[in-house]
């Protein structure tokens, strides 16, 4: 083997690696040092480091953990939801109004597994939105919110989510 052979194969593998390196083990605090300034460092950084398949994760893999976490989320807040509504409101009322953003992250869910970044997008934009009309509504009505701290928590985990497809768009 020649000597620029040699060098060229070794410059390569050197290459070769520093890539695939880039790209593995991402984690919370490469994705919270290039989002949106809305989104907390340690927030973002302590929400994937929960799950444990995060910590070897590829970027793509990051994006499904962000949004199974965001799906969680809305599960948890329907939970509460429907405990506020029935215990203590007698079951007069109807707890359905995560329903539909549950539906949006499913929707985004698949369109983020079959690279379709661009819907996925949307339905994370919609859903992120959520939250803050959910506190203005309790704020208009002048009551205070039970979902403060649930809705705060959904709306950075959808922040994070939204970071990470607009990484791998």
């Amino acid at each position: 083997m020649s000597p620029t052979l040699s060098l060229l194969s070794l410059s390569s593998i050197f290459i070769v690696f520093l890539v695939l390196n880039s790209f593995h083990g991402v984690n919370g605090d490469f994705i919270a040092s290039t989002s949106d300034p809305q989104l907390k460092y340690d927030f973002c950084v302590a929400s994937l480091s929960e799950n444990p398949a995060s910590k070897d994760a590829d970027i793509l893999r990051l994006g499904e953990i962000s949004l199974e976490t965001c799906q969680q989320k809305v599960t948890s807040i329907h939970s509460l939801l429907f405990k506020i509504v029935y215990t203590e409101g007698k079951g007069k009322q109807d707890p359905k109004p995560y329903y539909p953003l549950n539906s949006c992250l499913g929707i985004a869910i698949y369109h983020f597994k079959i690279k379709d970044y661009n819907t996925t997008d949307t339905m994370l934009t919609v859903a992120s939105g959520t939250p803050t009309e959910c506190e203005n509504r309790f704020k208009e009505s002048g009551l205070a919110s039970p979902f403060t701290k649930e809705n705060g928590d959904f709306f950075q985990l959808t922040r994070i989510s939204l970071s990470i497809t607009h990484m791998v768009k």
